[in-house]
Parts: C-alpha cells; sequence; structure tokens
C-alpha cells in the first residue's frame, strides 16, 4: 500500500477475512497487470528485502519486466513469504477481480481483498484438499451469515 501498488488479497489470508480459520504462512496476491503498477510492485519487493524462491539465475533482479514471466512468483522476505500470482486457476479478470473487491482497512493502509464467491471460484479450481477445504469453509461461513 505505501508503495501504491494496485492489488488484490487472494488465498489463505484472503480466505481468513471471510472467516476461514486455517492458519496459513504466506500473503498471496494479483497485481494489476499494467507496467507502471508492476514497476511499483517489484519497487515495494526491493524494499521488503525480497528474494525470489522460483528457481531462477542467482543474479535475477526483482524488476517490472521479471514479474510477468511467470503465472507465480514466490518470494521470501524478512516478514514472511509473499506470492504474487498472473494467472490463477478460476481468477475473473484483473479489473473484475478488483472491482468486487472487500475493501479492509489495516491501520492506515487499504488492502483489497478477493470477494467470497470469486475466492471460492479460485479454490474450487486450484482443487488441492486444502483449498477444497477452505472453499467448504466459506460456503459454510457464508450460510451461518444467511442464518
Amino acid at each position: 500500500a505505501r508503495h501504491e501498488v494496485d492489488f488484490v488479497l487472494v488465498g489463505g489470508m484472503a480466505a481468513k477475512t471471510h472467516g476461514n480459520t486455517r492458519m496459513t504462512d504466506d500473503v498471496d496476491l494479483i497485481p494489476g497487470p499494467d507496467p507502471q503498477n508492476l514497476a511499483r510492485l517489484a519497487e515495494a519487493l526491493r524494499a521488503l528485502g525480497a528474494q525470489v524462491l522460483n528457481p531462477a539465475p542467482e543474479h535475477l533482479e526483482i524488476d517490472a519486466a521479471m514479474l510477468p514471466r511467470e503465472t507465480i512468483w514466490q518470494f521470501a522476505t524478512p516478514h514472511g513469504d509473499i506470492d504474487v500470482l498472473h494467472d490463477a486457476p478460476g481468477a475473473a479478470p484483473y479489473g473484475q477481480l478488483r472491482d468486487r473487491a472487500l475493501v479492509i482497512a489495516l491501520g492506515d493502509a487499504q488492502i483489497p481483498v478477493a470477494g467470497r464467491d470469486d475466492l471460492i471460484r479460485m479454490k474450487l479450481a486450484r482443487g488441492r484438499p486444502v483449498d477444497r477445504a477452505d472453499a467448504a469453509a466459506l460456503v459454510d461461513a457464508e450460510t451461518d451469515e444467511d442464518d
């Protein structure tokens, strides 16, 4: 947020925002795809001391040009791991995902979190057992809210 990166939080942290209680150890986000935004994201990652976890040449510098080359980039930072996704299974086009996001306040920052329905679609499309369990928990949380 400090670097004015346009993104949507997805994955386990987003699921927790919607009531899932499963612990997660990283932050997953989908950035807006425009080059200026990716440049801000690269700067934010460098400011966080991010190190690339993907198999990559040791001298790979984090910049806007390298970010779209992979579907997912995994970074380690002193503050925790960050996964940057460019093509998440089941995800709507970025504009739609962002428009439907729930925006929450975290201190002074405004954090866009994938909407419950978008998150459920992404979790089901990913299909891992943990993702199916997350989707079920999200549906259960939604049902509890409707009662």
